[in-house]
């Protein structure tokens, strides 16, 4: 019968088990849930993504081929003077009658490519009457003939410049010859393995992509014809592997931090949702509490970096525009000012007179300086100069008769002719800067023929009358812009035109990253800030992202946008340029925004990370200041150091000053914020945070009846010393000794106000009449000002200083270049920032003057803190563009402060900022106060607590209760009142002693151990003979009162249990009262699910309200000491904890767990080049969050 009852018990139990379904059901479905979403991304994402990139880049190399076959173009149809001499082309300069016809490749005599160089012949026609034999000696001039010459194009230079506008790092080519690549012969390899160039050859019939065994490339090719013969060449672009499988797993940093974020939600979800999921067996205590508190706390935090990165990205942009504005507007007014002074020069009486009396139609310009006559140039005359001046082939400018001397001399030094050409493109008449070349038909120039078209196919088709477009030598590097419009007379008649080279080009200074380009309603670059990288480029074939593009080229009014250029994304703004032509150009201010993009990631990184160790720092030093405070009243891991934290209903007055201290310290550090420099602010919130700390948990901790007095000095004292460190920082630059300073004050402070119940005679009977029932508000408010300054207020301080301290060092890295001190120095100041406004463009509307938006206070040092908060797995973004800068030393200059981002050029939207930033406060506290209330009401049943003070509970039901006020803060009389006098005879141990046989009776007290010495009078020690070190020890005894509270209730846990034993089992047997009376004697909270249960045991008087504070506790500390010993019931504590691990909770905590790790393996996937800061970021998260759980687990002494 034994047996068979254990076996029916043995199955009972088995039953009680869950199953692994049951009990892993969720993650099981989570697991397979994320595996499909993997497969999903690993095998059609990815596989697209590559697709795209794979178009992309072909798409980049038929650019580069269209590059190259111009490049070839230009090289047969360049002729230098070295060249021209020795054709015997020279006499033929300023010729009417001789001229170049055409210039064409000769098929028949193309040579290889040898050593990267391709050889053609080419063949040059002149055309027209023979020069004066006479003047030019007949062998020294060219037969009016086919001239054939031999061209060679070094392909090595061409690829130099590929180089350095795309992401292509490998260059092959070789020859092709019956189709396949002959590279035996003759060929370009550049960071191309032995390996695969063989494959490559291999595959020369092939356009790839390729990726090769063992190669670490990824390939394109094609074959690419040469213009104007049958030759062809192979062409293979590569990109490294890494950065192609980075391409296509790219994701935005914009998405990557709200990636983080939402990661970060998620794990602080899992505090989140317990108090709410968690079934009624499964167990909430003080650390859930805690946690749930902090995790608001980070919450909030991580908004509020996430807000304030997002408004200073903002803030920043909108200055980059103002930036790009001003550069544009000037690229427009000089433009414009040149193409007008040129059109007025010819109609000017004086100029139309020089240039009438001259019967030469190809003529020089000099100018006339005084005496002293020379080219526009300022060189002196020579020999060709003279002897054309002889011949009247001139025209003399006076400096005088200009207009404005200095810069229309500039205009003239720019200009390089006015020209006529005839409906064939043959140059009719050129009056020139320089000697006049051999003339050329233009008739294949893009503006001739686009003029010469007569819209026979398209009558719909504007017709063109004015022209502006650019013409690029690449081999010197230099722009040649040509105004261009159709004889007004006849159409017959050809075109006229000016030719010049712009100058603000030579004037502008531009911040890194800043540059400009002028582009045509196609999409094609005409011009760039930076001529090393112009290579017929097209930003409609370069960009991914183009709709404000296209829009802009369609005629529409794009102000301000952003463009992905060739992976890399650029801040725009573009104006149509203001000049009447009928093919309108537009001009383009870019900013590259890697510099931002880095910004944004560092400061999310480190703002975040630095804000959650600042916050479990800050729980850290309350835990330290409580021990500290209680020392030898309080277990060091006792978990009542936290209980000032909780509320109190006789502290109404006390949460309603301090919210007012705590608004006061917000206030203040948000003014000092943004009239201080980054380091001050930053040192001032630190140091503000700590006292804030210790003002709270000393104003919280003490009785005392002279409250707003004794908060004021506290206030006080602590504000002296913040300005004592905050003076030590500004002179000395001392940060770690003000911080050793500071711990010092407070370890004194708490010392003294640990010691406010000295005397005996202090009653805390007193303090009952402040409990006013439960105060939730005035607590919750209190608690909301709190979360808000360590979590909102210190992380907005924080982001701020960061963006400041790296915009100042980065305009200090553009303001210490020669070209700016030179702007800055050459003249008097007023002069000096005429110059700049004219010429250099501001870096976020830094002007390089210190004096305009300099913070108020600043440190002899500069910012020597803020520049060492980084966590240290990401470089600091500044130091991108001063790593190249080493030659010129930077100044301690402030050219940037947190109040000049508030203001704006328009006050109502600097008012909207304003707003904005007081709504989004507004936001944080509604949300964080919202919160507390919630979660508090859970953890603390201020229902019951109400109830209680209301007399709907008894005071004291049961005979065994304490009613006396105990706090921690403990003294002689409260270690006395904890003995228990019940009102009926109990058998005391005493009697038990007397009863035993053998044991002599005690002849003292239990109240009377402690007290014999310290109960002693002054008189009696006065009377006694004994010496000094006697009376010493005779008024101090050396046993601490948290010892003496032990033995108490010791004491009273082995009289009383007996009595303890009945009311444990006169608890019911199902097991659930006794498992939620456990869990509530550990620290006093338990599931809000079992409120009922609560309610029961509050009935019977085994659960009760402090008087003081109002919060449920045990009727009495000895009882609480009896059901902890419970814990040594293996049997019970088995059921107890299987009970709690088989919650709701505890079956959604794993699957939450897992998509964290795997959304954050996935960005760590997605981002191997942010690998570490990922991987750093999430690893800290967990850690932090799981080293709060272990400093929060509740310990079971008092």
């Amino acid at each position: 019968m034994e047996q068979a009852s254990t076996t029916e018990q043995s199955q009972d139990n088995n039953k009680d088990k869950p199953s692994i379904g049951e009990k892993h059901g969720y993650s099981i479905i989570t697991a397979i849930i994320i595996a499909l979403l993997t497969c999903g991304y690993l095998f059609y994402i990815l596989p697209n993504n590559k697709a795209k990139e794979d178009r992309n880049n072909i798409a980049v190399l038929q650019g580069i081929e269209q590059q190259l076959k111009s490049y070839i173009d230009d090289q047969v149809k360049y002729i230098d003077d070295d060249k021209m001499k020795s054709l015997g082309l020279l006499c033929y300069k300023g010729s009417l009658s001789t001229y170049i016809d055409t210039i064409i490749v000769k098929k028949e005599k193309i040579g290889e490519v040898e050593n990267g160089t391709i050889n053609l012949s080419r063949k040059i026609v002149l055309s027209g009457r023979p020069k004066n034999s006479s003047k030019y000696p007949k062998e020294n001039c060219a037969s009016l003939d086919t001239i054939d010459d031999p061209v060679s194009i070094d392909l090595a230079k061409f690829l130099t410049k590929v180089n350095s506008t795309t992401h292509f790092t490998s260059f092959f080519i070789c020859p092709i010859e019956n189709g396949t690549c002959q590279a035996y012969k003759s060929f370009i390899s550049e960071n191309v393995s032995l390996a695969d160039q063989d494959s490559l050859i291999d595959n020369s019939r092939k356009n790839g992509p390729f990726d090769f065994q063992g190669s670490t490339k990824h390939y394109y090719a094609n074959q690419v014809k040469i213009p104007n013969t049958n030759y062809a060449i192979f062409l293979a672009t590569g990109i490294d592997n890494t950065t192609f499988q980075i391409n296509i797993r790219e994701i935005d940093n914009n998405l990557l931090i709200i990636s983080l974020l939402l990661v970060i939600v998620l794990v602080l979800g899992i505090n989140f949702i317990k108090p709410i999921v968690s079934s009624y067996k499964e167990r909430l205590s003080q650390k859930d509490l805690i946690s749930v508190a902090f995790s608001i706390g980070i919450l909030i935090a991580v908004l509020v970096v996430f807000s304030i990165i997002s408004y200073w990205d903002n803030s920043i942009k909108n200055r980059t525009t103002n930036d790009l504005k001003t550069l544009v507007d000037r690229i427009d007014t000089n433009f414009k000012d040149q193409i007008k002074s040129y059109q007025n020069w010819p109609t000017d009486s004086r100029f139309k007179d020089k240039r009438e009396a001259s019967e030469n139609n190809f003529t020089k310009i000099y100018l006339e300086t005084g005496s002293k006559i020379s080219s526009v140039n300022g060189d002196s005359l020579t020999k060709d100069d003279i002897s054309l001046r002889n011949e009247e082939k001139y025209i003399d400018i006076k400096s005088s008769t200009l207009q404005k001397a200095t810069k229309d001399s500039i205009k003239l030094a720019h200009l390089d002719n006015y020209f006529r050409m005839n409906n064939y493109g043959l140059i009719t008449t050129d009056l020139s800067t320089s000697i006049p070349n051999i003339r050329r038909k233009y008739a294949d120039r893009m503006y001739f023929e686009i003029l010469q078209r007569k819209n026979e196919n398209n009558q719909n088709e504007r017709k063109i009358n004015k022209l502006l477009t650019a013409v690029f030598s690449r081999e010197n590097n230099r722009y040649q812009w040509i105004y261009a419009e159709r004889n007004p007379i006849s159409e017959e008649k050809g075109i006229k035109g000016i030719a010049f080279r712009e100058y603000f080009s030579e004037k502008i200074i531009l911040p890194p990253g800043t540059g400009y380009m002028i582009i045509d309603r196609g999409g094609e670059v005409l011009m760039q800030n930076d001529p090393e990288k112009n290579l017929y480029q097209n930003l409609r074939y370069g960009s991914k992202r183009n709709l404000e593009l296209i829009s802009l080229l369609s005629g529409v009014d794009q102000k301000s946008f952003e463009l992905e250029y060739q992976g890399t994304f650029y801040q725009v703004y573009a104006k149509k340029l203001d000049i009447k032509i009928d093919s309108p150009l537009y001009i383009l201010g870019i900013r590259n925004l890697s510099h931002l993009d880095r910004l944004a990631i560092f400061t999310f990184s480190n703002g975040f990370l630095i804000s959650l160790f600042y916050g479990f720092f800050i729980l850290l030093i309350t835990y330290i200041y409580s021990a500290l405070f209680y020392t030898g009243r309080l277990s060091l891991l006792s978990n009542q150091h936290f209980y000032h934290l909780f509320p109190d209903n006789s502290r109404t007055y006390q949460y309603k000053q301090l919210l007012i201290v705590n608004s006061i310290a917000i206030l203040f550090i948000v003014i000092v914020s943004l009239i201080s420099s980054p380091s001050i602010a930053l040192t001032t919130c630190i140091i503000t945070g700590f006292n804030l700390v210790l003002t709270n948990l000393i104003t919280l901790n003490i009785r005392t009846l002279k409250r707003e007095k004794d908060l004021i000095i506290l206030v006080l004292i602590l504000f002296v010393i913040t300005i004592l460190l905050l003076g030590i920082i500004f002179f000395f630059n001392s940060f770690p000794i003000a911080i050793f300073i500071l711990f010092s004050a407070h370890a004194v402070l708490i010392f003294y106000y640990r010691n406010w119940r000295k005397e005996d005679t202090e009653n805390l009977e007193q303090f009952k009449k402040q409990n006013k029932g439960v105060n939730r508000k005035a607590y919750t408010r209190f608690m909301t000002v709190r979360l808000i300054y360590h979590f909102a207020i210190f992380p907005f301080v924080l982001i701020s200083a960061f963006y400041i301290n790296e915009l100042n060092d980065f305009a200090s890295y553009y303001c210490s270049s020669d070209q700016i001190k030179e702007k800055i120095t050459a003249q008097t100041k007023k002069q000096s920032q005429e110059q700049s406004q004219d010429y250099a463009v501001n870096a976020y509307s830094c002007d390089c003057t210190e004096t305009k938006e300099k913070p108020l206070i600043v440190s002899n040092s500069k910012d020597y803190l803020i520049e060492k908060a980084n966590i240290g797995f990401l470089d600091r973004p500044a130091m991108y563009e001063i790593k190249n800068f080493t030659f010129y030393p930077f100044k301690d200059l402030y050219y940037l402060s947190s109040t000049s981002f508030l203001k704006n050029e328009n006050i109502h939207q600097s008012f909207v900022i304003i707003l904005t930033l007081f709504i989004g406060l507004f936001f944080l506290i509604i949300l964080v106060y919202h919160l507390l209330n919630y979660y508090s009401n859970h953890f603390f049943f201020y229902d019951l607590m109400q109830a209680a003070y209301e007399k709907y509970y008894p005071c004291t039901k049961h005979e065994l209760a304490n009613d006396h006020i105990f706090i921690a803060m403990v003294n002689n009389d409260d270690i006395k009142k904890l003995i228990q006098v019940p009102p009926g005879p109990i058998k005391t141990n005493a009697d038990i002693y007397q009863d035993m046989t053998g044991c002599v009776y005690r002849d003292i007290s239990i109240d009377q151990v402690f007290d014999k010495d310290n109960r002693r009078n002054k008189e009696d020690i006065k009377k006694d003979t004994k010496d000094k070190e006697d009376e010493k020890h005779n008024g101090n005894n050396e046993i601490s009162p948290f010892l003496r509270m032990n033995f108490i209730l010791n004491y009273n846990h082995n009289k009383f249990s007996a009595e303890y034993n009945k009311i444990w089992k006169s608890l019911p047997r199902d097991g659930q009262t006794r498992s939620v009376l456990y869990d509530f004697a550990q620290d006093q909270f338990v599931n809000y699910k079992n409120k009922g249960i609560i309610m029961d045991l509050m009935e019977k008087g085994i659960i009760d309200c402090h008087p003081l504070t109002g919060r449920l506790k045990m009727m009495n500390l000895s009882f609480r000491i009896f059901i902890l010993s419970k814990s040594k019931q293996d049997k019970f504590i088995t059921k107890f904890k299987d009970e709690s691990k088989n919650g709701t909770y505890s079956k959604l905590k794993i699957p939450i767990f897992i998509v964290a790790i795997s959304a954050l393996l996935l960005l760590m996937y997605l981002n191997k080049d942010s690998y570490d800061r990922v991987a750093v970021m999430g690893g800290s998260i967990v850690s932090v969050i799981a080293l709060l759980n272990k400093f929060l687990e509740a310990n079971k002494s008092l």
